[in-house]
Formats: structure tokens, sequence, C-alpha cells
């Protein structure tokens, strides 16, 4: 086999030599507008030489000559694209007990003074906390890692240090990006990663893990692009596993966010708060996770919603798997409105949801649940494993609500796909140009409380109390007669709201003394008086008159 032509090759080991380390991959990636084309590192020294020492074809020159001219370190080719600030080289052990914290920020430091990259070998490292400033580049150098199985102890380990209070990494800058690192709790209850400027920032293959509490915080972040996120084990009793905001300082706010495949698993409660919160900082806008994979741990889980959506301007899920319980999966309960044109407006975009396994914990009641806010939309998404109502709208929740026909919400037994208890007046208003053919039938709901009764005095001294059940769009009126009946109004019906104009009525006699009563109806914006041409016999028991109605209006 012939070596690479891009890498140097080590003489033969002499007996009891110790073999000479060639590390193509450590010291920092140098600026091209350095006149000698290439800078060394030391590990002991963060300041930049040139790179004298580099082979003629474009590799790295030996360790031990750069060690003999004094340079403290590698020298690295501007021309080799994967090199950059190695963490040992700075005097990172990665052993899993030694506090690695020191080493980290000094190989962060170098790497910024050139906008470069922080390269970390696979290994296990302790750190406290670091912040990665403007334009630098983390990057893990070792194998990927998986929730499951011996290889959570494979590939790059970061692990907080037990006693630390303070997040392990702190992202403070534009065009930050992180890659291929796993961060593990190791006792701490601090955020594990927090965001306090993500401007541009890209994140890719990072694993969060085992915090009790939130794991990722989120103060900022635009125009980024965030891809196979893991958070798992993650979150407490009050403290959602992520927490997505905004700053408190005016003019800024956390917008057109984007995540590709993010994956939350094992939330003790909460998995995600989306500026869900009473103050000005609870607020972000333009936020696309397309892919999620959302579960909670079900078993002792708490009954909080897997996803709280609090004040926001678009929010869309797209094609998400959600699942868990036994408290709803998704929540939006808006607590302070911006103001701004667009405000709310939550989409789910197929995916499925699917509630909690009654064979393991209590099963899902609701698995969507408005409480306040506004223009929520389900679109060819799935709905199944829920005991009362796929969907519930409170009676505080705004007009903008709908379920698409490509959407499947499979009740089961006494199960609703939507509970909607809004009043009349919060419903949409639908309306068309043109003419509106329907396929099947028209259906009014029958559901709406506040139809009330009123007996006009004419259907007799004594009359049986009259009867009314329905909604404003439809229902049935029953009525009897007293002694000394006379013709005219009989009963008033009085709507839960009142229309803008006097709608159109229209009587059904259900009974044969109702078609022979001749009765008409009269209308006013607030209801409904049923009328008679003549006078009713006497003493006709309390159902003997019985109409349906149909309002249209």
């Amino acid at each position: 086999m012939c070596p690479r032509p891009d890498r140097p090759t080590l003489p033969p080991s002499l007996p009891g030599d110790r073999p000479v380390p060639v590390r193509t991959r450590r010291g920092f990636l140098a600026a091209g507008a350095l006149a000698a084309g290439a800078l060394a590192v030391s590990s002991r020294s963060t300041s930049a030489l040139a790179a004298e020492g580099s082979s003629a074809d474009g590799g790295v020159a030996d360790r031990s000559a750069a060690d003999a001219d004094g340079a403290g370190g590698p020298v690295v080719s501007v021309a080799d694209p994967s090199t950059g600030v190695d963490v040992r080289d700075h005097g990172a052990r990665a052993d899993g007990r030694s506090d690695d914290t020191a080493a980290f920020a000094a190989a962060i430091a170098a790497a910024a003074a050139v906008r470069g990259r922080v390269l970390v070998p696979a290994g296990t490292y302790v750190v406290d906390s670091v912040t990665v400033p403007l334009l630098v580049k983390v990057v893990g150098v070792g194998a990927d890692v998986s929730r499951y199985g011996a290889s959570t102890d494979g590939g790059v380990n970061l692990r907080h240090l037990a006693t630390s209070g303070r997040p392990m990494i702190v992202v403070d800058g534009n065009g930050v990006s992180l890659e291929n690192l796993t961060l593990q709790a190791n006792g701490s209850s601090a955020p594990l990663l927090e965001v306090v400027n993500g401007f541009e920032s890209r994140f890719d293959r990072v694993h969060l893990s085992n915090v009790a509490g939130t794991a990722l915080l989120v103060h900022r972040v635009n125009n980024n692009l965030w891809t196979d996120l893991f958070v798992n084990n993650c979150g407490g009793d009050d403290e959602a596993a992520v927490v997505v905001k905004s700053p408190t300082a005016p003019g800024t706010n956390t917008n057109t966010f984007t995540c590709v495949n993010l994956h939350i698993e094992g939330s003790a409660n909460v998995a995600l708060d989306l500026a869900w919160g009473p103050t000005s900082d609870f607020f972000v806008e333009f936020v696309r996770l397309v892919a999620p994979h959302i579960e909670t741990l079900q078993q002792a889980a708490g009954t909080d919603a897997t996803i709280r959506i609090g004040n926001v301007r678009q929010v869309e899920f797209v094609a998400p798997t959600i699942y868990g319980g036994p408290g709803p999966l998704i929540e939006h309960g808006e607590q302070r409105r911006r103001g701004v044109p667009l405000d709310g407006g939550v989409r789910v975009v197929g995916g499925a949801l699917l509630g909690a396994d009654p064979e393991r914990v209590t099963a899902s009641e609701t698995l969507v649940r408005l409480t306040k806010g506004d223009d929520f939309w389900l679109v060819g998404t799935r709905l199944g494993r829920f005991t009362v109502s796929g969907v519930s709208l409170g009676p505080d929740y705004g007009s903008r609500f709908g379920v698409d026909p490509s959407t499947r919400i499979d009740a089961v037994g006494s199960a609703v796909a939507v509970a909607d208890r809004r009043t009349v007046a919060g419903r949409p208003e639908w309306s068309a140009p043109g003419d509106v053919v329907v396929g099947r039938r028209l259906r009014g709901s029958d559901a709406g409380a506040g139809l009330t009764t009123s007996v006009q005095g004419r259907n007799g001294l004594g009359a049986p109390e009259a009867t009314v059940s329905g909604s404003d769009m439809r229902g049935t009126l029953s009525f009897g007669s007293g002694a000394v009946p006379r013709a005219g109004g009989q009963v008033r019906v009085r709507f839960a709201a009142p229309y803008a104009a006097p709608p159109v009525v229209v009587l059904t006699p259900a009974t044969s003394r109702a078609a022979t009563s001749g009765a008409f109806v009269t209308t006013t914006p607030d209801g409904f008086v049923l009328e008679t041409a003549t006078a009713l016999p006497a003493g006709l028991p309390g159902d003997a008159l019985r109409f349906l109605f149909h309002v249209v209006g």
C-alpha cells in the first residue's frame, strides 16, 4: 500500500525509541493573510509562528523537528483543510477525571484569534464552563454516538463538572458552529448548552443527555440551521428539557429559527417550551421544526403538555412524530400578545400525534389543547390514542382554527375528534365568492348552550313550561296550552348570541298537533317568536306541539 502523498511518513523506530507523533489534525488553521502562509501553535503558547518547518509536499513537519527548533508545537500547513487547534495541545487530558476547562478555554481563544477551528479528538473530557465566541467552530473528531448501548461511551464526550452551576458551553457570537459532540450532565443540573447569541449558528450531530433540568437554553437565535440535535433524558418537574425564548433587551428576539431532525426523548415532564411565559422575553417568531421526534418518559412523567407554545408568530412543525402523555402533546397558551401583524399562527403539517400507551401509563385525554391564542391548523396530520378529544378548544381561544380534510383523527368509543368550547361569536366565519357545492350533507351543530324560552301569554293560563334544546343553528322546541288560549305569539326563543340581522328560521312540525296549529315565526337578530294564526285547543300537554327548527343567518 502506498502512503498518501499529502501525509508525512514516519522513519522506522529504533529499539527503545518512543514513536514520534505526527498530528496532521492538530494545531490550528492559519489565516491566509500572513506572509509566511502557515502558522505554528504551541501547546505552551497561543502565539503564531511562521510555518518554516512544514514539509515540501504541504504536509506537517515532524513533531520532533518543531520541538527541536523551539517552536514548542506542531507546524501546520495552511493548505491542509483538516487542521485546527487541538485541545490536547493546550493540556487537555481526555481521561474523564481531570478538569480540562482551562485547556478548552485556551484552545478556543487561540482559534478565535484567527477565526479558526477547535479540534476535540475522541475521549472523555471534564469541563466546567467555556464560552465560544464569534466565528469559532468546535468539532469533535471521533466516532458518532448513540443514546443506546456501550456506544454512549465512544466518540467525543464532554462531561459537565459535577459541582458546576454554570452552563457547560455558552454560544455567544455570530457564526458559531458545533459539530459531533456529546455533552453529558455528570451530576450537574445546570444547562449543557446556553445560546446567548446564536445568529447564523450551525449545530450538527450534537447530543445532550441526563440533565435534571433544562439541557438547552436558547436566549436568541436567528437565521440558523441546526441538524441532528439530540436531547435525551433531560428536564425536570418544572423545567422543560429545551427552552427557546428571546433576550430581555428591546429590539432583539429569536426569529427565523430552523431545526431539522430534532430528537427530544425521555423527558420527565415538558420536552419543549417555545416562548412559554408572561414577560416580554417570551416571544419567538418564524420557527420551523422539520421532522422532529419528541417523546415524554410516560412512566412517572408529569401531566403538563409535551410541547408548550406561548407567545409566537408563525411556528411550523413539519412531519413531526410526537408521542407520550398522559398530558397533552401540544398546548397553545398565549400569555402576552405582541400586537404584531400575523400574531399567533401554529401549523402542524403531516406527521403523527400519538397519545400515551394505556398499558404503561394513564391514557391521554386530549392530544392538542388550545387554551388561549389564535390561528392553529392541522394539515394532513394523524391523531390517535386519546379518551376524550383529539383537540380541545377553550372558551378564550381565537376564531382561526382548522382541520384540513386530509387530517385523520381517530376518535374511539365516546371520544370526539374536536371539543370546541368557544362561544359562537368566537368561531370563524367562512365565505366563498361563488357557489358552494356540498357532496354529502351540510350539518349544523347541536352543541352550544344558551338558548332560552319564554311564554308569551297567549297559550293559555297555567300552560306547561316550554322547552328548547339545540344551538343557535338548529334545535327542538316543545310546548302545550293552558286555559283560554288565544291566537298570536305563543313562545319566544332567544339565541345564545345575536345575529347581525334577523335570520331565516325554518320550522318543521314534528307532531300532528303541531302540523294543524297554523304556526309561523317572526324573527329578530336575537331570537324568534313562534305564533299561531288561530287559538290552540285548551289543555294540551307540554310535548303536544313539537317543532324542529333550523336557523340560517
